[in-house]
């Protein structure tokens, strides 16, 4: 034997079902945020490892060129080491 359930018993399950629906659909889209995020993380890391690549080259380019030493960052001045 069963029993029917009230309409307000219906309507507090269907709202229930809802609100899981809408967390759930709130977690996918946190998910896919959270993949964009990284994936921009690494392209912002490779850029930056590719601007290291490059400082480091033309640093040694100076080195070449003057010796070692040292830059003033300020007045952009080399000063060779002693």
């Amino acid at each position: 034997m069963s029993i029917k359930l009230t309409e307000q018993e219906i309507e507090a399950i269907k709202g229930f079902q809802q609100k899981t629906h809408a967390i759930i659909t709130d977690l996918g889209k946190m998910e896919l945020q959270k993949i964009q995020i990284e994936d921009a993380r690494k392209s912002v890391l490779e850029v930056l490892e590719q601007i290291n690549k490059e400082q480091n080259e033309f640093f040694k380019g100076i080195e070449e060129a003057y010796g070692k030493g040292q830059i003033n960052l300020d007045t952009f001045e080399f000063f060779k080491a002693e």
